[in-house]
């Protein structure tokens, strides 16, 4: 008997080739687990490792060339959030309210330096602001800025709502998202919200900063929103569940990770999604552009995933 297609009397098609396939897709290459928890933060360190933090209470740092983990720290608290402030110096902000910085250049038994105290609820997020200072964002509705070498908190900015996200703008100031859905922009000199932006309809829980100064954030509302001159400037629409992490590729793409378990590649000068990314099986936490070209994301399932940027020809099927 022949194939199905000879008794239908039918020729078998070819593959349908997209005439306008997106410039850049991406395929994921290996799976890393190591962390007992759910995997709540990821960087890119100085030196091109990468550190994530667990709700298993462990800093591990991972070289990206052999993809192991390479050290392993036991921080004996949930980490919500990491902070390179020099090479081999993390800040790590945790569910105790506090700040540990740690050198992870040494010993587990002497990595702690210091503990920087005074939040009232988790740290939510740390920014640096420059080589001296540095910012943390709390539920407990304050953003207090840190003198790095004193290990002085030498202003708090009070908040009606709690502070779920902060970044430094490229202009020294601060950009903060809030509970109540607002995201606040803050200037270093008098320490002032000097406007507040307002348009999602649920808490912004990131934020990233364009090349070209626009702002995009990410909301449990399931939106992106590009502001432009502190204005909303378009939405990008695709996920069904919040969007938990954004970055940027490069001046034309960023990437989203969300609550609905997938990740997604946005072309913002056609303003929409090429790809979607799929693997994880539960909410990504966190997502980075690794300086070696890969997009690497983290989830509440315990994995890390290592995607490789593909460029695509203008023939290639996608």
């Amino acid at each position: 008997m022949g194939n199905c297609h000879c008794l239908s009397g039918k020729k078998p098609q070819k593959p349908i080739r997209n005439p306008n396939p997106p410039a850049i897709s991406f395929s994921l290459i290996k799976n890393l687990y190591d962390h007992s928890g759910k995997i709540s933060c990821i960087i890119e360190l100085n030196d091109k490792r990468i550190a994530t933090g667990s709700d298993d209470c462990f800093l591990k740092i991972w070289n990206i060339q052999s993809f192991q983990c390479e050290k392993t720290f036991n921080i004996n608290n949930k980490l919500l959030c990491l902070l390179e402030f020099e090479p081999n110096m993390i800040l790590i902000g945790n569910d105790k309210n506090n700040i540990e910085l740690r050198n992870i250049n040494t010993s587990l038994d002497e990595s702690k330096i210091y503990t920087f105290e005074g939040h009232k609820q988790w740290v939510n997020d740390l920014a640096k602001i420059d080589n001296n200072l540095f910012a943390s964002a709390s539920t407990d509705t304050t953003i207090k800025i840190w003198n790095y070498n004193s290990k002085q908190c030498i202003h708090t900015l009070n908040c009606e709502y709690s502070v779920l996200c902060l970044i430094k703008l490229k202009n020294g100031g601060l950009c903060s998202g809030h509970l109540d859905s607002s995201i606040r922009i803050w200037e270093m000199q008098n320490y002032t919200c000097i406007n507040t932006l307002t348009g999602h309809k649920n808490y912004i829980k990131c934020l990233c900063e364009l090349q070209n100064g626009n702002i995009i954030s990410g909301s449990a509302d399931n939106t992106i929103k590009v502001w432009s001159n502190k204005m909303p400037h378009y939405d990008l629409k695709g996920h069904n569940k919040g969007v938990r992490s954004l970055c940027q590729i490069d001046d034309k793409y960023i990437a989203s990770a969300s609550f609905d378990h997938s990740i997604k590649i946005w072309d913002l000068n056609q303003r929409q999604c090429i790809q979607t990314l799929t693997g994880h099986t539960d909410l990504v936490t966190g997502i980075i552009f690794h300086s070696n070209g890969y997009l690497i994301s983290c989830s509440n399932d315990r994995s890390i995933k290592i995607w490789k940027k593909q460029r695509n020809s203008p023939n290639s099927m996608y």
